[in-house]
């Protein structure tokens, strides 16, 4: 069976991928990659048989050739939809091609309440969680309450800004913005249309990590410097999720 569509989910980390990336793998109709330019990849992101080319040599490919290496991500048989996320970050050259070939639908995934992403980054690199399989327990950790920075805060949202506007206005071809917030109250329907595979009620394969509040992700005393600087960006919403 021929691959019907070809995908590439654009976005950056704490972005609420990992929901989307692992719940359509378990569709049938689709195989997912992860971050295939991952610095750091593991075996969930590139997903490439062991038996087919070994991972090392797979790696090599990726660092002499990366239009060859994206080819051999996307030729993976007995589906109608490939598909893998990355952030122009990890590969600007090849992120600038994939927007502008009109052969690859664009999926731009964007976590709109940058204070969100903004500190699910902070308590990841203090607590070393990144994701929750579901049913698994809530680490203690995650309770952490955060100093928070204003002038980090403000250049984290201006290059989110320049990020998603670049995105936005290099994609060629068929385009599909969506958000998490989208997806989390809406599922999973839209993106399914999009990529041209049956319509399935699909479970979320990963749990959230924290609350709505996201006040409470801070030091009570950050409160009022935080309603500040939102106020500044005109976001007084992101204090909630």
């Amino acid at each position: 069976m021929s691959i019907k569509n070809k995908f590439v989910i654009l976005s950056d980390a704490h972005s609420g991928t990992s929901l989307l990336t692992a719940t359509l793998n378990s569709h049938p109709e689709i195989i997912c990659h992860g971050e295939i330019f991952h610095p750091d990849p593991k075996d969930y992101h590139i997903k490439v048989p062991k038996e087919e080319i070994d991972p090392q040599r797979l790696l090599a490919l990726r660092e002499q050739d990366a239009q060859k290496f994206v080819e051999l991500v996307y030729d993976r048989q007995g589906v109608n939809a490939v598909g893998f996320k990355m952030w122009r970050s990890q590969n600007a050259r090849c992120c600038d091609e994939l927007l502008e070939d009109q052969g690859i639908s664009k999926i731009i995934y964007e976590r709109k309440n940058v204070l969100a992403k903004f500190s699910s980054m902070l308590l990841a690199k203090e607590t070393g969680v990144w994701n929750i399989n579901p049913g698994a327990a809530r680490p203690k950790s995650l309770d952490k309450r955060l100093v928070f920075n204003a002038s980090q805060f403000i250049n984290y949202f201006k290059k989110h800004e320049d990020l998603f506007q670049l995105y936005r206005n290099s994609s060629k071809g068929r385009t599909l913005e969506i958000s998490y917030l989208d997806i989390v109250d809406s599922g999973f329907s839209s993106v399914l249309e999009f990529i041209d595979v049956s319509n399935m009620n699909l479970a979320p394969k990963k749990e959230k990590l924290h609350g709505s509040s996201i006040m409470d992700r801070f030091r009570e005393d950050d409160h009022d410097a935080i309603v500040e600087t939102l106020n500044k960006l005109n976001r007084p919403e992101w204090v909630l999720e």
